[in-house]
């Protein structure tokens, strides 16, 4: 179930909608819950809360050195996550001593990490790259290679076809594969049709000059 979840999260180009504190990149809370909210309606997502030693209830965490952080988790179709933020300044170091509006922030993009690095949407803002990656092969393709391979006009050539598909490992490129080695079995039995069609022309011919 996450795997459907992330294939469908993590291809959305999502880099119209990033902002940006400091040198770092984020993609904004409001286009990450309403995205989430289009495809899985049924999210839910929390902010955990700490009864600290005089008995108060909070929704972040004070660390020794009076800096702060915030943790969230999200559910969708029950598959949960769960992801931490500290409160930090635009040069992303803590905040000691934090406001109200730097804790409740920090409890949005914590949120909008959670929904990216638990369910793929805009995590490769996080990996540092600048557009989602396309999906990993099948294991349907896998399968549909394995089948393909064994036919006799790759004899003496496994070796050529899986250097191409080792190439790239993405989707796209292994159907491309898969494409052209069905486009080169079906020439093959085309020749070997017109070979035996051939052979049989000659056959009668010989007969009939007989």
């Amino acid at each position: 179930m996450i795997q459907e979840i992330w294939n469908k999260l993590s291809k959305i180009d999502v880099n119209k909608h990033t902002e940006k504190k400091g040198q770092f990149t984020y993609l904004g809370w409001n286009f990450a819950i309403s995205t989430i909210m289009e495809h899985y309606p049924n999210v839910n997502y929390d902010f955990l809360h700490y009864t600290d030693g005089n008995g108060m209830v909070k929704d972040y965490i004070v660390a020794p050195d009076g800096s702060v952080s915030v943790e969230c988790v999200v559910t969708i179709n029950e598959v949960t996550k769960k992801m931490w933020l500290a409160v930090t300044d635009f040069n992303n170091r803590a905040i000691k001593n934090a406001s109200c509006v730097d804790i409740a922030n920090t409890k949005m993009r914590c949120l909008t990490k959670c929904i990216a690095t638990g369910f793929g949407l805009g995590f490769y803002i996080y990996q540092g790259e600048g557009t989602p990656k396309p999906d990993f092969y099948t294991e349907e393709q896998v399968a549909e290679y394995a089948k393909l391979i064994e036919h006799e006009c790759f004899k003496g050539k496994k070796n050529v076809v899986k250097k191409e598909l080792r190439k790239d490992t993405t989707k796209p490129h292994y159907q491309k594969v898969l494409d052209m080695m069905k486009q080169r079995i079906e020439e093959f039995e085309e020749k070997e049709a017109e070979s035996m069609n051939q052979d049989l022309d000659n056959q009668l011919s010989d007969k009939i000059g007989a």
